[in-house]
Order: structure tokens, then C-alpha cells, then sequence
């Protein structure tokens, strides 16, 4: 089992406890905040979660200890971060224990969310019932809407499969009103949570929009061979494709597409298709793909946080890792607002606010972020958000998708 700890500034927090006329209050405060995690650092999924997830946590960590810690005011003192970290190796029994690690041995002060939906999900219970506030920020799971109220310390940032694969069904129904596709529909998707309910949750829209499922079909994640899958859904000559996808999935399916010639007028990948190197291996080839969880590059902040990612990494950021900081910003904001580590209250805060983040305003129902980022467009080799359609900064969608070139 492996353990990284990373410290930042425990020496100046120690430097500043033995200040003369320092107040009892202060003298007595933690000098760090130690933050666990268990995510996916091996296995199929361990480039998604380093580029989304793990990214996220170590900008924050840096951000947030340069600028001297997080403020308890109780204490009136800002103290450093710490994590404790693990990998779960992609498996949700090694999750578990893990994540029982966390709580029962290094009693950490907070904990942050797993990679992959069905990760987050086999979580939820477990941070429930020790009540830790946790922002589950890569997870969508119909289960959600259900299971969510009953998880009062479990929060989920992303848009949930109702509202990513219904604004891909309401968009898909819009334009065989319009006369410009007939409004048939292939769909693929791994066998893991977020490809089958993301899938099932079309179906079940692109019914009551009148829309045409022609070909649906699922395959194993980590398929060494997609040609197969792609020249089925090629067969039914569909207007429009759709992967409910995962990397190295939503690279695959667009190369082996090429390969094959098929172009439909519109194509979908999800998990994946916003990262810098989906855009950096197809080029100009990506122009006109909708994508799953975009972000808006002129969001307040973003300037700030794209050079802070741009230094630390010397990388682009993906959009999926400004949802994930956006969650860091909010446990943070509820933890200064509260004052010191009081679980239940931060819960509360998180619960009850209105946060102004990287990737937007953001605010729960109901446990739900309330109207997140759901289905972008790569339109000029730029990243555009298109779903919610009424929410600031949302674009019109290009139709249809250039060919192949």
C-alpha cells in the first residue's frame, strides 16, 4: 500500500507559534490541517484521475500554503495543509479500506473525493456515516438523485446524467425540428457506472424527444479494439454518434473513426474530450465534438488559475480539473467561514451557500450542484460551453461537424 505525505509550511507555522505577545487562542491552534485522500494512481483510469484530480489537489495545496494556509479565525491564525495519500488502484474494495484508513488510523481533519463515478459512489456511505463533508467532484451517477438527500455529507459538483445526456437529447431533438438531421442516433459506452447510466439515461430522454436510438452497445473498459464496435454503429447510418466514454476510450474511438471514415453530422465523447491532449493528438480534427464538463475560460479567476496550472505543471489545464478546484475553493471558503475544523457546521456551510468559483457560481440542492457546466464543443480549437444553454457565457452549437480533414 502505497503512503505520500506531502507538508508545506509547517516551518513557518512552528516559527510563528514561538512569536513573543502571541495570543493563548493562537498558541494553541494545529500547526497544519491534514487533508486525506485515496485516488487512482495505477491503472486504467490513473491518467484521467493524475490529469483531473491529483493535479487539482496539488496546485490548491501550493496555492493555499503559499499564501500562508487556510484562516481559523478561532485561532486567528492561517495554518498550513497537509495530505495523506493513497492509491486505490482503480478498485472500490481498495477504496474502502482506504478510505476507513483515513478516518480510523491517520484520523485526518478532512477528506476529498476519489477519481471515476463508481469510486465516488462506493465512498458516499462511508464519508456519510463518519460525517465528513465531502464534494464528490467526478462523479454522475442516477443514483444521485435518489441516494443524495440521504447522504446529507456527501456533495456532487458535476452535471448528473438526467442533465448531461438530456441537453444532448434536447439539442439532437432541436435540430430534427429544424429539418437538419433526421434524428438517428447511435450510442456506445464502457461497462463501467458513468458509460451505463449516462447511456440508459439518453435512452430514456431521446424517447420522449422522439429521437431514433438505431444502435446502442456496450464494450469492456480498456478494449484493445474499438474498429469493430465503430463499423456496427457505422452500418445504421446514423446522424449522430455518441460515446459515453472514458480514456483511453475517447481517444481510441476518434482515431479508429478516422481510420474507418465515419463522420457523422454530430459526434460526442465524454470523459476525456477536454483534455489539452485530446486537442494536442487530433488538432484541428477535434472542431465541432461536444464533450462532457466543459469550462468557460473566461470565468473570474480563470487567468489566475490557468497561469498558476501553466507553472506548476508546465501544461495546459483540463476542464475537468477546474471542477475539481472549484470544489477545493468551496471547502475552503466553509472551513474560514466556520473558523476551525468543525465537521458538522462546515457540512452546513457548504449546504446552505453560494460560492463564486473558477468554474462559476455554484450552489447545492438537494445535495446537487444546482446547474453545472453539462455538454461543451470544441469550436475553433477553443473549448465552448454549450448546455446550460441559458447559463452565462453558453454558446450556440456548430452544426454540423466539419469532416474529417
Amino acid at each position: 500500500m502505497d503512503r505520500r505525505t506531502f507538508v508545506r509550511g509547517s516551518a513557518a507555522a512552528v516559527g510563528a507559534a514561538t512569536l513573543p505577545h502571541v495570543p493563548a487562542q493562537a498558541q494553541s491552534a494545529p500547526d497544519k490541517l491534514r487533508f486525506g485522500y485515496a485516488v487512482t494512481m495505477s491503472g486504467p483510469l490513473a491518467p484521467g484521475a493524475d490529469s483531473t484530480t491529483i493535479s487539482a489537489y496539488k496546485l490548491w495545496q501550493k496555492r493555499v500554503n503559499d499564501a500562508g494556509g487556510i484562516m481559523l479565525k478561532k485561532y486567528n491564525k492561517k495554518v498550513p495543509i497537509e495530505y495523506v495519500s493513497y492509491d486505490d488502484q482503480g478498485k472500490p474494495d481498495e477504496l474502502l479500506k482506504l478510505t476507513e484508513r483515513l478516518i480510523q488510523q491517520d484520523k485526518v481533519d478532512m477528506i476529498l473525493s476519489p477519481y471515476a463515478s463508481h469510486m465516488n459512489l462506493a465512498s458516499a456511505p462511508i464519508i456519510n456515516k463518519a460525517e465528513y463533508p465531502v464534494i464528490m467532484t467526478t462523479a454522475t451517477t442516477n443514483k444521485t438523485y435518489e441516494q443524495g438527500p440521504r447522504w446529507p455529507y456527501a456533495f456532487w459538483n458535476i452535471a448528473q446524467p438526467k442533465a448531461s445526456s438530456g441537453a444532448l437529447s434536447t439539442a439532437l431533438a432541436d435540430l430534427k425540428k429544424q429539418g437538419k438531421i433526421k434524428g438517428r442516433v447511435a450510442t456506445v459506452h464502457p461497462t463501467v457506472e458513468y458509460g451505463v447510466e449516462n447511456n440508459e439515461a439518453f435512452l430514456v430522454a431521446a424517447k420522449a424527444d422522439g429521437i431514433e436510438v438505431v444502435f446502442t452497445k456496450s464494450y469492456p473498459l480498456g478494449a484493445a479494439d474499438l474498429q469493430p464496435l465503430i463499423r456496427e454503429a457505422m452500418a445504421t447510418n446514423p446522424d449522430a454518434f455518441l460515446a459515453f466514454s472514458y480514456p483511453p476510450d475517447t481517444f481510441m474511438l476518434t482515431e479508429q473513426m478516422q481510420i474507418v471514415g465515419f463522420n457523422p453530422q454530430v459526434m460526442y465523447v465524454a470523459i476525456g474530450g477536454v483534455f489539452p491532449t485530446y486537442k494536442a493528438k487530433f488538432g484541428n480534427k477535434v472542431d465541432g465534438i461536444l464533450v462532457y464538463g466543459p469550462a468557460d475560460a473566461s470565468g473570474i479567476g480563470m487567468d489566475e488559475f490557468a497561469k498558476a496550472h501553466q507553472a506548476m505543471f508546465n501544461r495546459v489545464y483540463e476542464a475537468g480539473t477546474v471542477n475539481v478546484y472549484s470544489a477545493l475553493q468551496i471547502t475552503q471558503e466553509a472551513i474560514e467561514t466556520v473558523g476551525e475544523i468543525d465537521r458538522k457546521k462546515i457540512r452546513d456551510v457548504i449546504a446552505s451557500g453560494t460560492f463564486k468559483t473558477v468554474w462559476g457560481d455554484i450552489k447545492y440542492v438537494n445535495q446537487l450542484n444546482a446547474n453545472p457546466w453539462a455538454v461543451g464543443q470544441w469550436q475553433n480549437g477553443e473549448l465552448a460551453c454549450l448546455f446550460p444553454s441559458d447559463k452565462a457565457g453558453a454558446k450556440p452549437m456548430l452544426f454540423p461537424k466539419p469532416q474529417w480533414s
